[in-house]
């Protein structure tokens, strides 16, 4: 290895001078006492130089035989790393990113031996070193991105943006990347479907993917400042979706002035720190730009419920009007006095749970008896169904329960298709079923769905289902199942642990399940389908029990399974018109229970059967050329340059216009 233009880092230091920064006791502050020097008139000092640089050029040549080394394959060492100057004001430690700032990296932190040795100085600057690095990577997947996203595609020009003076900011509409960057400086305009072509690859959602693309764009052409600071690694990508944020609704005329002084505040600042500077920075360059914001927000409003990490549930509404919130939160508060002025039993905060979910649900806890224990399943009304767990080989079941208006099926609704959409959708649910968010908001209550037992004589070994509940007993929530819930049956019976599952809202533990199906067996809408499954997790048959069944889940094995078909297709199955019936429907979506596009969990209830073929290209409407798909997807797969296959029924290959392929597979539940 080159010797170091500088200082052995072991070698002793000089000894400090009385005007310099005088060395930390050994105790740190709490450290013995040093005898009282007499106080020394200040002394005029010349400015130094870094510790490390005794010649700049020196400096830059050791670099250099340092890389040929590491590139001739010579292993670098601790005393190379400390030589290179990651110590505070070496020359590593200043060094933008770039090749030589990450083989230095790579050298020291994949070497054990290295890290361990490093004094605290230089490792604290290899840290450091890393984070710059960080953001030129973080620089470099957005111009990738942005480059990707705005080429020109000579299949298909971007649609036009809507042109216009960006002068009052810009609100972003995530699903219409060209809609978000109209107006921006050059004018971009984002290849329609970009997103989902990187989505795959990226292992994102398409609406993430187009988020990326719109946040990309917008930070190049707003914030070339801030852009470049990343890309130097000046700053953390942290701080510029901070500046990003803040700066949205800035006027176009202050918006430079804005990203100089903030990309050079950013530097020094904390996040936290940075936000509350920006903030006020916008609000004095623009005071307007509040209302702007406000007044946007606003559009979003909505009240959306979802799955807490602890397994709990929870109910947001955001960007409400302030008064009516406040108004709201002192009825519920109100309520919960009241509530507890008539003994009903609980701390204020538990007390206004019970007023919120009172006022939601039209009851009143003063006039409503205790909800009964029913997590027993030998509780009030026993036990639904064949009890036990299945013999070793069998499969679970899975009971499906429906919305109203179908009498035997589960499954979902799709809105009209284009030429090849069947216009109709597996399931028992109505219009209104899980929507494109996926959230549990958008659709029905949940249904349930049953699991592990022996199957039906005769059938495949094992069963499966969507929507199964426990029998009613007692009071409790009316839940009308417009969704899949799906519950092994030995779990609904208390005998198994494996968790359920809610579409649109996540995992369920056995005693959610269990508390979720006992509320779809309240409901008289709710309708109950099985699906029994292979070994291997995947739908084997599929039944459906005609009727309402307030006790409960019905005897699967009192119902008779129609096959779902896999593998090569006798289109035993076929249908002769272009729409599929009921039987067809729920036997394709309980083998692809969600939208079969990369990466898309949309549940199939709101998804549009799709002929693969289509129908007017001479597709046949069986088994091996229907699959949901989402709307966004049904476009998707109909844009020039994709091509859309299914080898083997539930398998769906595409291939996107740049020639890449991904393929999706058949539904695998819990076991």
């Amino acid at each position: 290895m080159p010797s170091a233009p500088f200082p052995d880092p072991d070698s002793d230091p000089p000894e400090p001078s009385s005007s310099g920064p005088q060395p930390a006791p050994l105790g740190g502050n709490d450290g013995h006492p040093q005898t009282p020097q007499p106080p020394q008139p200040p002394q005029p000092t010349e400015p130094t130089e870094p510790s490390w640089s005794g010649d700049e050029e020196d400096s830059a040549v050791y670099l250099g035989e340092l890389m040929a080394a590491a590139a001739a394959g010579e292993e670098l060492t601790a005393a190379d790393i400390c030589g290179a100057g990651f110590a505070e004001h070496g020359a590593a430690e200043q060094m933008h990113p770039g090749p030589i700032l990450a083989a230095l990296v790579h050298a020291a932190a994949t070497d054990d031996k290295i890290l361990a040795t490093l004094p605290d100085d230089d490792l604290i600057g290899v840290i450091a070193a890393i984070r710059r690095i960080g953001s030129f990577a973080a620089w470099a997947e957005m111009t990738a991105i942005r480059e990707y996203a705005t080429r020109p595609d000579p299949r298909r020009p971007a649609p036009d943006a809507a042109s216009g003076s960006r002068g009052g900011g810009r609100g972003v509409d995530a699903r219409d990347p060209n809609a978000a960057v109209a107006g921006l400086p050059g004018r971009p305009k984002v290849r329609e479907f970009a997103a989902d072509e990187l989505a795959p690859d990226l292992h994102l959602t398409w609406q993430t993917a187009a988020d990326q693309i719109v946040y990309a764009c917008t930070v190049a052409a707003r914030l070339p400042v801030t852009f470049a600071a990343l890309r130097i690694g000046a700053i953390h990508p942290v701080h510029v979706r901070i500046i990003e944020d803040e700066t949205a609704y800035l006027s176009d005329k202050h918006i430079a002035e804005a990203d100089e002084k903030l990309a050079e505040a950013a530097r020094s600042k904390t996040f936290g720190e940075l936000r509350y500077h920006a903030h006020r920075l916008v609000l004095k360059l623009d005071p307007e730009a509040a209302a702007r914001r406000k007044e946007q927000a606003r559009q979003d409003a909505h009240v959306r419920a979802f799955r807490e990490g602890s397994g709990n549930a929870g109910m947001v509404a955001r960007e409400l009007p302030p008064d009516e919130v406040l108004a709201s939160w002192q009825h519920v508060d109100q309520r919960a006095r009241d509530l507890r002025a008539a003994g009903v039993p609980g701390t204020l905060q538990e007390l206004r749970v019970r007023a919120y979910l009172d006022l939601l649900q039209e009851r009143d806890t003063r006039t409503t008896p205790a909800t009964p224990d029913v997590s027993d399943p030998d509780g009030p009304g026993g036990p639904a169904g064949p009890s036990g767990t299945g013999a070793a080989g069998e499969t679970d079941e899975v009971s499906r329960t429906g919305g109203p208006g179908e009498s035997d099926g589960s499954g979902d609704s799709g809105g009209s298709g284009d030429s090849d959409d069947s216009g109709e959708s597996d399931g028992c649910g109505d219009s209104d079923g899980p929507g494109d968010s996926g959230a549990p908001g958008d659709s029905g209550g949940p249904g349930g769905n049953g699991g592990s037992g022996r199957g039906p004589r005769g059938g495949p070994a094992g069963t499966g289902g969507t929507g199964a509940g426990r029998p009613a007993a007692g009071r409790g929530p009316s839940l009308s199942a417009q969704i899949t819930l799906t519950i092994p049956w030995a779990t609904l019976h208390g005998d198994s642990a494996v968790p359920g599952e809610a579409g649109g809202f996540g995992q369920l533990d056995p005693e959610t399940a269990r508390d979720l199906a006992a509320a779809a067996a309240r409901h008289p809408d709710t309708r109950w389908c099985y699906t029994a499954l292979h070994p291997d997790g995947t739908a084997a048959a599929h039944a459906c029990a005609p009727g309402p069944h307030p006790g409960g889940p019905p005897d699967p094995r009192t119902l008779k399974f129609n096959t779902v078909i896999r593998g090569s297709c006798d289109h035993a199955q076929s249908h002769d018109g272009y729409r599929p019936g009921r039987k067809l429907r729920h036997l394709v979506t309980a083998r692809n229970a969600t939208c079969t596009a990369p990466g898309c969990g949309q549940p199939a209830a709101g998804c549009d059967l799709d002929h693969t073929t289509p129908w007017h290209h001479g597709g046949i409407t069986y088994p091996c050329n229907l699959a949901p798909l989402c709307r966004h997807h049904h476009r998707v797969k109909q844009a020039q340059g994709w091509w859309l296959e299914q080898p083997e029924p539930g398998v769906l290959r595409w291939r996107t216009p740049a020639g890449r392929t991904h393929t999706t597979t058949p539904t695998v539940y819990p076991l």
